[in-house]
């Protein structure tokens, strides 16, 4: 057991292996490390759900979550706050029955626990280091959001973590194992308690030198399909929208590509390793690399015969975004079925605020184009942003009335403010207190601010919001096409 690994995956998702824990996986066994892998899922705790279509009370159970998160009222704040910790995915996180499987791995004495967690998992990662601790085994925690370092700062308290990794898995981890387990320097990217914060890993470069995955370890017979979860690149090629914390993370800082044949060759390995054709590209914006993303239209189907995939794209500003008829029309040959963008809304006023590099007009032209395809679209928006006034979400609602037609579903979320953000910035330094904005509270462990906006409490902002949530409640009620059902809930 001198070089044995527990890698406990607290990302208990319902649709796919969990694409980093992969690949520190195919990392530490080229290494040479022996690796156990533990998934919840594995072990009979339910994976988080990603929406499907609304039930048929899902508009009132919208206009109720959207009340309580807006409220003035401290007590409805709390109650909230309180009923979320209660969600299925965060309680099941922390069950008996997943500590069980913990204490039954420790007991095999590894040489180390690594633990891959979002920032909701805060309770489980206190239980896993008390159990550790009590056995001596040193433990090391990372994640996609320690990029901040307040959060890092808060995150090293816990009594028994050894220390915290804030890099992409295939990068340092090696160096960060030989340091915790040694006491040899620490790299770039590791935190240890009562030292210096260790700042964040450098990007990783040459992404072609990455092992592809390994996903032998997850629960195959437990997802309802074989679905690979890939990515052809790290960050965005747009990269500039005030709001987006996708592009703070430890993996999101710059925008970096990985070859075509690379890729095209890690889609060969899936389909013989995994026996599948269903794939779900991760990448924050296929299209950033237009090279890349017509490569896999005249590419996939050579590589994966039959196959199906997702992704998600930009609609921006450049003259060519890769999204015209034909490009889309080459993509659904190609087997794209499902296809997210980022709409947001659709005030001119405010996306131009936003920086997000796209106009409705250009959004509506996509969405009809890809639905000519036979694509299965899917769009994101959130209400909110600083200045948003009724006039703003009435635009958003009459676009949805307009080209709903071309959509099949719509991710209505509200503004969360991020570290590492711009928005994150401005709200720190007081520019937004003009914009109806205050702050409630700040919450390093999880990496947001807390904040609350006087906008959305007038009686014509609350109307607005009425008729939007109607509107997309309208379309979310539609079935999708059948032949991206197999993708539903990937993304």
């Amino acid at each position: 057991m001198e070089r044995s690994v527990l890698l406990i995956d607290l990302n208990n998702f319902a649709r796919f292996p969990t694409l980093p824990v992969g690949l520190m996986v195919a990392a530490l066994r080229e290494a040479r490390w022996e690796v156990e892998v533990l998934s919840p899922l594995a072990v009979g705790v339910p994976g988080i759900p990603r929406p499907t279509r609304a039930p048929l009370w899902g508009y009132w159970d919208e206009r109720a979550r959207w009340w309580s998160a807006t409220t003035k009222s401290r007590t409805v704040r709390s109650l909230r706050r309180s009923l979320d910790a209660l969600r299925p995915h965060r309680r099941d996180t922390t069950s008996d029955r997943l500590m069980a499987a913990v204490s039954a791995s420790l007991e095999r004495q590894p040489k180390v626990v690594l633990i891959s967690a979002y920032l909701m998992y805060m309770d489980a990662v206190r239980r896993i280091c008390a159990m550790c601790a009590k056995r001596g085994i040193p433990v090391l925690l990372g994640g996609p959001a320690f990029h901040d370092s307040a959060t890092r700062t808060e995150w090293a308290t816990i009594d028994g973590l050894t220390a915290i990794y804030a890099g992409e898995s295939e990068v340092g981890l090696a160096v960060a194992l030989h340091a915790i387990l040694e006491g040899a320097p620490a790299p770039k990217g590791l935190t240890r308690p009562g030292h210096p914060d260790g700042g964040l890993a450098p990007p990783a470069q040459d992404l072609d030198a990455a092992p592809y995955p390994d996903y032998s370890d997850f629960p195959w017979d437990r997802y309802p399909n074989r679905i690979v979860s890939m990515l052809t690149g790290r960050g965005c090629g747009w990269g500039v929208c005030k709001f987006c914390s996708d592009v703070v993370t430890v993996a999101g800082r710059s925008f970096r590509s990985r070859s075509l044949p690379n890729v095209l060759s890690e889609l060969q390995f899936h389909r013989e390793v995994h026996r599948t054709s269903l794939f779900c590209f991760s990448d924050l914006k296929l299209n950033s690399n237009l090279e890349m993303w017509r490569g896999l239209h005249e590419g996939m189907q050579r590589a994966v015969p039959g196959a199906k995939w997702t992704c998600a794209v930009h609609v921006g500003p450049r003259s060519d975004e890769g999204l015209s008829r034909d490009d889309l029309v080459a993509a659904r040959q190609a087997g794209l079925v499902r296809i997210t963008a980022g709409f947001e809304t659709a005030s001119p006023r405010l996306l131009s605020a936003m920086r997000k590099g796209s106009q409705p007009d250009r959004m509506a032209e996509f969405l009809a184009n890809a639905h000519g395809a036979g694509i299965s679209t899917r769009i994101t928006a959130f209400t909110g942003y600083p200045g948003e006034g009724p006039e703003d979400l009435n635009l958003t609602t009459q676009f949805l009335e307009e080209h709903g037609k071309y959509v099949e579903r719509v991710h209505l979320s509200r503004l969360s403010i991020q570290a590492g953000t711009p928005l994150n910035e401005e709200m720190r330094s007081g520019q937004l207190e003009g914009l109806g904005f205050s702050l409630i509270d700040e919450q390093p462990t999880l990496a947001s601010i807390g904040h609350m906006n006087s906008m959305t409490t007038s009686k014509g902002y609350k109307r607005s919001i009425s008729k939007l949530l109607r509107a997309v409640h309208s379309i979310n009620r539609r079935p999708i096409r059948s032949d991206a059902l197999e993708l539903e809930g990937a993304m």
